[in-house]
């Protein structure tokens, strides 16, 4: 099992934030990294990004959901379509990647390169789908970096994808960060690739156990019982992210 680069997941985290810019602050942004600058795209719906590459791989950087965290609730009525590896995934997420993936495609197939990909909420979401398309014989897979990421696929996905990728996904998650519990687990939905935790007081436990973070939770939630806190709307937010992963 490979271990975390901590300074590559840093370099993802402030990608994943620079999807969010408009084009000429995010390129400068990402070019300011000493990075090389691709394209950027927005399919002028819900999915926007950028692709660069440090020569040695291509980054996909997928920007996340402008709503507030709430929202997703509602996505979680989404239901599954048969998608990537030929599971049963979010429809929503497997819709909005399709919106913009023949600009992506261009720019992987083309590079040739290892691919490395990356997002932050619903943009989490849309890296860990597009790290399941590329068909290409000369295209890998390198890593995936997500940060608050929902769950994107039911079991025949999580299977499919554990399957090809291995340990290669870094899944972070902030402490009881609302969107990362939906869809529910009850709707069928699971997560992939390992748990990258920190809990409440932003320590780090990689590859945490279902139990580690259970019992995180419980403490959280039976303390702040009936107060806003226990939604868990602030832990999903950008800067909470960049103070967790900035201390790695």
């Amino acid at each position: 099992m490979p271990d975390l680069d901590a300074a590559d997941a840093k370099l993802h985290w402030d990608l994943s934030r620079y999807a969010y810019r408009d084009e000429p602050d995010a390129q400068q942004a990402v070019e300011a990294t000493g990075l090389a600058w691709g394209r950027f795209f927005n399919s002028g719906g819900s999915t926007q990004g950028f692709t660069c590459s440090d020569g040695s791989r291509t980054i996909l950087a997928f920007r996340g959901s402008e709503e507030d965290p709430i929202d997703w609730i509602k996505n979680a009525q989404f239901g599954p379509t048969p998608g990537e590896l030929g599971g049963q995934v979010h429809s929503g997420h497997h819709g909005a990647l399709s919106e913009a993936w023949d600009d992506v495609r261009s720019d992987v197939e083309s590079a040739g390169l290892p691919v490395s990909t990356t997002g932050h909420s619903l943009g989490a979401a849309l890296a860990t789908l597009a790290a399941a398309r590329p068909s290409e014989p000369n295209v890998t897979v390198d890593t995936v970096f997500t940060y608050g990421q929902p769950r994107t696929g039911k079991s025949d996905f999580q299977r499919a994808y554990n399957d090809r990728l291995g340990d290669n996904p870094f899944r972070f998650v902030n402490h009881i960060d609302l969107v990362t519990r939906v869809p529910l687990l009850t709707q069928g939905y699971r997560h992939i690739g390992r748990r990258m935790y920190f809990n409440e007081q932003g320590a780090f436990t990689p590859d945490a156990s279902t139990w580690v973070v259970a019992r995180d939770d419980l403490t959280y939630r039976l303390r702040h019982f009936g107060r806003i806190q226990a939604i868990g709307i602030d832990p999903h937010l950008q800067p909470a992210y960049s103070a967790r992963v900035g201390s790695l």
